[in-house]
């Protein structure tokens, strides 16, 4: 047996050797093979190092391995994995190159006590031998991070590993149980506000749950703001995640006219807020709204066919295929994928809901230890793997296409001794060391912000046919409307630092609303009665202080200041 299995792996190896592509074992080989041989050890949590024998045989990392000239030594773990990495670092063991999640407080104190290199001040001494990443770490957006962290935009002591999805996400879409909309709508998908209003009375009218929309038991608002708030041009949002939620822009973004204002609290919010009730008290949204949970209460009730609408993010397409088969198909023995109707955001005189966002945050930093001998050697891989090259390696590509010829049975050679069997056909190591999503980049035709910020998804490219079709009906519905939907701010937005009191502000303006909302949706308060005492709470709060604290943290990100 263990005869049979080691041939079935030389010869998928020898199968590879002579599929990569040439770049990889060509001209990148050459470019390095007067460079200093040397063993790279490299950490990434999560994958799994058991299999030694698969190890041994993986094409990728030979491939890796001949195109820089190095041994690579894959260094992974879960539990403890951060603390891990500090430790060894702190004690001059720490990998060659490693990564924490995100964690900013550690490049400032990194830096600080020399624990790590300072990647620009290597690079721009010999810009030539790293051509992509001279491009990366002297672009604009990168120098504002390195301020950001340190202060000082020209040293970079990270590879930032942005992430941002390859399709938009937001919220607001309600998702129909097609049924339903045929009993009490006539089969209509609603359009407006007015209508997804009516609907959902309609169907609570007829025994059904008219809508569930995923609000973690109301601490989370943000279906129903982006569902009726927006489109209605205000947010009953408290102020919670993004620092601009809760407040709507006026002026031109991007522009010294730019100014956000606290909406939670308006004339506006409260007519939305009445509309809620009114639901509330018809049916139209579920009595346990509050009490019951999202994932499980909320998903069996869609599946017996009790609610007509929920709303789960679809706005993202993934979502909706990830719904469909958990909610429905799991529980419906004949389903099929006309069951279940994706919807359109609700609309307000003709106006869908901004979503306001970047797009991106940061995943992950990456560093290079001053323990570390050869952080030129280092870098030489980073350079490889950023280039064109490297990307169609990881990624099952050519020139960034998407490669037919080469499926799940080659690829599980390559990622099924680290624990993930799966059929994806990418590369699981160095998957987050420059996208914190996983997705591929495009250095070569793009700068390193629109590269991270639109990064390339080819999953659907080696999905089931049933996951592939439910993912590619839901982005044809939300092309429909993402572009109306979807306000990308500028990206200095990312650098927004409110003051350490606006923490304290925000966290009693969540209480508030908690407080209030859930009372007045409920029925327990008096929409009309109890608003002017929630306003004089909020300003009790803090609100004006916390909108003036927002406004010119945005004007001091906008300015470099």
């Amino acid at each position: 047996m263990k005869k049979t299995r080691f041939t079935l792996v030389l010869a998928i190896v020898l199968a590879v050797s002579m599929m990569l592509p040439a770049m990889a074992l060509g001209e990148a080989a050459s470019a390095n093979a007067g460079r200093e041989q040397v063993n790279i050890r490299f950490a990434q949590f999560g994958n799994s190092v058991d299999d030694e024998v698969g190890m041994q045989n993986d094409p990728i990392k030979a491939a890796i391995e001949e195109a820089v000239n190095i041994t690579l030594e894959y260094d992974t773990g879960t539990e403890g994995f951060d603390e891990r990495m500090q430790t060894e670092l702190l004690t001059v063991g720490a990998a060659d190159l490693f990564p924490t999640w995100g964690e900013s407080e550690k490049i400032a104190s990194w830096s600080e006590e020399e624990l790590v290199y300072d990647l620009a001040a290597i690079i721009n001494a010999e810009p030539e031998r790293w051509p992509t990443l001279h491009k990366i770490f002297n672009s604009a957006e990168y120098k504002a991070y390195n301020k950001l962290y340190t202060g000082d935009e020209n040293k970079a002591y990270a590879i930032y590993a942005v992430a941002a999805f390859a399709d938009p996400s937001f919220s607001g879409v309600p998702v129909y149980n097609q049924a339903i909309l045929d009993a009490v709508n006539e089969g209509k998908v609603p359009q407006t506000v007015e209508e997804f209003i009516a609907f959902t009375k309609a169907a609570g009218a007829n025994g059904y749950v008219g809508w569930w929309p995923r609000n973690d038991k109301l601490t989370n608002w943000s279906q129903i703001d982006q569902t009726l708030a927006a489109p209605q041009g205000t947010r009953i949002c408290p102020p919670k995640g993004d620092a601009w939620i809760g407040f709507v822009p006026s002026g031109e973004i991007g522009t010294e006219s730019e100014y956000w204002t606290l909406a939670t609290v308006s004339e506006e919010s409260k007519a939305v807020v009445k509309q809620l009730a009114e639901m509330y008290a018809a049916g139209g949204l579920d009595s346990g709204i509050g009490i019951k949970g999202d994932f499980d209460d909320a998903y069996a009730d869609f599946g017996d066919g009790k609610l007509g609408a929920v709303d789960f993010g679809f706005g993202y397409p993934g979502q909706f295929r990830d719904f469909y088969k958990t909610a429905w198909a799991s529980v419906n023995e004949d389903a099929q994928m006309s069951d279940l109707t994706l919807g359109v955001p609700p609309t307000s005189d003709g106006q869908y809901g901004k979503h306001y966002t970047t797009g991106t945050w940061i995943g992950a930093h990456y560093f290079i230890p001053t323990s570390c001998e050869y952080p030129d050697r280092v870098l030489d891989l980073v350079e490889f793997l950023a280039s064109q090259e490297g990307q169609d390696l990881l990624h099952n590509t050519t020139n960034y296409v998407y490669r037919e010829d080469q499926d799940a049975e080659f690829w599980n050679a390559c990622t099924k001794p680290y624990g993930y069997g799966d059929g994806r056909c990418k590369y699981v190591w160095f998957s987050y060391l420059f996208s914190g999503t996983e997705y591929q980049v495009d250095f070569t035709n793009n700068d390193w912000w629109t590269a991270v910020s639109h990064p390339i998804d080819h999953s659907n490219s080696w999905a089931t046919e049933q996951d592939a079709a439910l993912v590619d009906y839901a982005r044809g519905v939300i092309a429909g409307y993402v572009d109306e939907v979807m306000e990308y701010l500028p990206a200095y937005y990312n650098m927004i630092s409110l003051p350490a009191e606006a923490a304290d502000i925000r966290t009693k303006l969540q209480d508030i609303s908690n407080q209030y909302l859930t009372q007045m949706i409920g029925g327990q308060l008096d929409v009309e009665a109890a608003w002017p005492d929630y306003v004089a709470e909020y300003e009790a709060a803090g609100a004006a202080e916390l909108e003036t604290m927002l406004n010119e943290a945005i004007a001091a990100a906008r300015t470099g200041v």
